[in-house]
């Protein structure tokens, strides 16, 4: 996968759509740092399945986020009583 500079898309798009026909999907930097994912979408393609199936990958990984925290925090090894108790003592805090 190639990385491409933000200004490219700003000052040349017309090289950059050539560039993205040929390369399939690029990825856009700002300061060098990844930005964006340029997808190329060739006419056979249904671009409500990629953005489904990129929404999914996206929910996936915010999911192997949210538990790779909570096993840093310890909170992988709550028995059903604990985490009862902190359901409890959360909707009490709301109430307040």
């Amino acid at each position: 996968m190639q990385f491409v500079p933000y200004r490219t898309l700003r000052n040349e798009p017309a090289a950059l759509r050539k560039k993205l026909e040929n390369e399939g999907d690029l990825i856009v930097t700002v300061d060098g740092k990844p930005f964006a994912l340029m997808i190329n979408l060739s006419e056979l393609e249904d671009m409500q399945d990629i953005l489904l199936m990129v929404s999914r990958l996206k929910a996936q990984m915010a999911v192997r986020s949210i538990r790779s925290q909570a096993r840093k925090e310890g909170l992988d090894k709550m028995n059903l009583k604990d985490i009862n108790a902190l359901i409890k003592k959360t909707r009490a805090e709301r109430k307040t």
